[in-house]
């Protein structure tokens, strides 16, 4: 009899990778099926790869003035394939996986666990970012700019539009309330620094001559004497401008206070 210790003790117990386990586990995430099978590089990369997919499909689409439904089935299509590719994947590595595999020390449920919330946390992470940094989706509120936004239409604000250059006029934009910065409203820029604006029985005179609006503007019959903007300000104004609080009533607005640019709705 042999007296010394069995390796065996060291190396963990047998048991067989089940199929319908590597699959379910990549289903609920990509990548976990490929842990279960002992493939921990493999399944670390395909959770951070899908994770970057999606950051990546969803800022090029926004970049392409993608409308929000567009791109929500959009990333949920692109998401579909990553996930069915690993719940194969972790079928097949564990239909190929022998009879007397040792678990690993993170063939854990603990570590399954860890991994999730790592994940969860990774992917609320990007997606914050890309929010506070990028991207933000508005509901409207009101019907100020109808009929080109109605009241619970959902709009995406790109927030980098005017980081490195100026906003132009005819731009739809959200911006801070001066008076309640609580509150993000959506109205056009009308007038920039340097303008001379004036309003004559409704119709906009921009530097002395009459602006051709853009199709769907519904003017008023309102007056406003002559206003030149001041530089880092602009004028806004809805495009239902007999239903409009905009700058007629809270004056010109700081450029600071722009949130981004409408680029989709």
């Amino acid at each position: 009899m042999s007296t010394h210790p069995s390796n065996d003790l060291t190396l963990g117990p047998v048991s067989k990778r089940k199929p319908s386990t590597a699959t379910n586990l990549s289903l609920f995430l990509p990548g976990l099926g490929q842990v279960y099978c002992g493939a921990l590089g493999r399944g670390l990369l395909q959770l951070s790869s899908l994770a970057a997919l999606l950051v990546v499909a969803i800022v090029f689409l926004a970049t392409q003035s993608a409308p929000p439904k567009t791109l929500l089935i959009t990333v949920i299509i692109l998401a579909l394939i990553p996930i069915a590719y690993s719940a194969w994947d972790a079928r097949r590595m564990a239909l190929a996986s022998r009879e007397d595999y040792r678990l690993k020390d993170y063939n854990r449920f603990s570590v399954y666990v860890a991994l999730t919330f790592l994940m969860m946390c990774v992917v609320t992470g990007l997606a914050f970012s890309v929010r506070e940094n990028f991207l933000h989706v508005f509901a409207m509120a009101g019907n100020s700019m109808s009929p080109t936004l109605d009241e619970g239409d959902k709009i995406l604000v790109r927030k980098d539009s005017y980081r490195d250059r100026q906003p132009g006029h005819n731009d739809l934009v959200a911006f801070l309330n001066p008076a309640n910065r609580r509150q993000t409203w959506v109205k056009r820029i009308i007038a920039l620094p340097g303008d001379t604006l004036e309003i004559k029985e409704g119709i906009v005179h921009l530097n002395g001559a009459a602006i051709q609006e853009v199709s769907g503007v519904h003017p008023d019959k309102a007056n406003l004497p002559p206003i030149t903007i001041s530089d880092h300000h602009c004028y806004v104004l809805g495009d239902n401008r007999a239903n409009s609080r905009d700058s007629r009533h809270i004056g010109p607005v700081p450029m600071i206070a722009l949130v981004g640019k409408v680029v989709s709705r």
